[in-house]
């Protein structure tokens, strides 16, 4: 059975990995407010591609990989990832039938999500704390979103002959 090759969990474990690398990547402070989310955006993919073989856990152990990287708060962004997966399994089956607009519109309620409960969980920890919220990750992710998702959905066309993501009619 395709869903069952051993390769599918090489190939997502390589995307969350450049995934990370790429969330780590030096930019002027401009710039890092901007930064789409690319490791919560990878993980999101997998998720609807692959809900089977993807679940609460990966998306957990991608949070917790990040968090490591990052060297913050450990287990900040692992509960936030598990928690935007609960809401994208919950969404999967109505989300395949979105054209690509409608999807990156959930993305950036997702993305905004995560942000909203990464400060929450920053001001519970550390009261001392006076960041502010930015929801631009939220937006340049939306936008970053159909390039990803048609970008990896033609890796997956190539590699288990899968129909790919339209942008729709």
């Amino acid at each position: 059975m395709v869903q069952d090759s051993p390769s599918i969990y090489v190939w997502s474990a390589l995307t969350v990995l450049i995934a990370i690398l790429l969330q780590m990547l030096p930019l002027s402070a401009a710039a890092a407010h901007w930064r789409p989310q690319f490791v919560l955006l990878t993980v999101c993919y997998w998720l609807f591609r692959r809900p089977l073989l993807h679940g609460i856990g990966f998306a957990w152990l991608c949070g917790l990989a990040l968090d490591f990287v990052i060297g913050d708060l450990i287990g900040r962004h692992a509960l936030v990832f598990a928690v935007c997966a609960c809401i994208l399994l919950l969404l999967q089956q109505r989300m395949r039938h979105f054209r690509l607009g409608h999807q990156a519109i959930l993305v950036l309620l997702l993305v905004a999500l995560s942000q909203c409960l990464v400060y929450a969980l920053t001001l519970i920890l550390r009261a001392d704390w006076h960041g502010a919220v930015r929801l631009a990750p939220a937006l340049s992710s939306m936008l970053f979103w159909p390039v990803l998702a048609i970008g990896l959905s033609h890796l997956h066309w190539t590699r288990w002959g899968e129909e790919e993501i339209s942008p729709g009619p």
